[in-house]
């Protein structure tokens, strides 16, 4: 197994890091790292997965990879405190903005890449997290995996790829109800859903 470093870091290991890389027999394993704050992203998150998704993209060793979340959760979505210290500047912040610059290029790069990638959703995937899981290719849940479209409960429309994905597997209708009403599925009613390929012991 070796395990990458950040180019940025002058050859510190990325466990010291918001991401985890490692490669093991073809297999490139991300972990969100975040795990204080339940893998929640921030600026800094954004910008080191965009650089191992890049550097899997050109390994050629690489031939899949595998996502996951450090302690008890996949991941939470956006870490809306690292948001707090611009909104008390008194900056303007564009939810759409953010998006752009954020989300949305990670979810096109996730369904561009031209390598299978694998969900392996520990714990909660909320929101932007769960849009997260479902632009993965397969997704694999613990028992513990617990999903919920967030996005309602801070007055939000579902984003990153969720208004795309969930019609086209679960339905027009079921995925009104689990954006509207934000309630949490466990891993098992997520099989049931299509959500997830396989749920497994965690």
């Amino acid at each position: 197994m070796r395990e990458e470093s950040h180019p940025d870091t002058g050859g510190e290991p990325m466990s010291e890091k918001t991401i985890l890389f490692t490669v093991e027999e073809g297999i490139g394993t991300i972990t969100l790292n975040r795990p204080d704050v339940l893998n929640a992203f921030n600026d800094h998150m954004f910008a080191e997965m965009r650089d191992v998704l890049k550097r899997a993209e050109r390994d050629a060793s690489i031939r899949c990879l595998v996502i996951t979340g450090a302690g008890r959760a996949f991941c939470a979505g956006q870490d809306l405190a690292s948001l707090k210290p611009a909104l008390e500047k008194g900056e303007p912040l564009s939810y759409g903005d953010l998006l752009r610059r954020t989300y949305n290029p990670l979810i096109l790069k996730l369904r561009t890449l031209e390598k299978p990638i694998i969900a392996a959703i520990n714990g909660v995937a909320a929101g932007a997290g769960f849009s997260l899981a479902l632009a993965c290719d397969v997704r694999l849940a613990a028992q513990s995996a617990r999903f919920t479209q967030a996005f309602v409960r801070i007055g939000l429309v579902p984003d990153s790829g969720s208004t795309f994905f969930l019609p086209r597997i679960v339905g027009w209708t079921k995925a009104i109800e689990l954006a509207m009403t934000g309630d949490p599925i466990d891993a098992q009613t997520a099989a049931e859903l299509g959500l997830v390929t396989k749920v497994v012991p965690a």
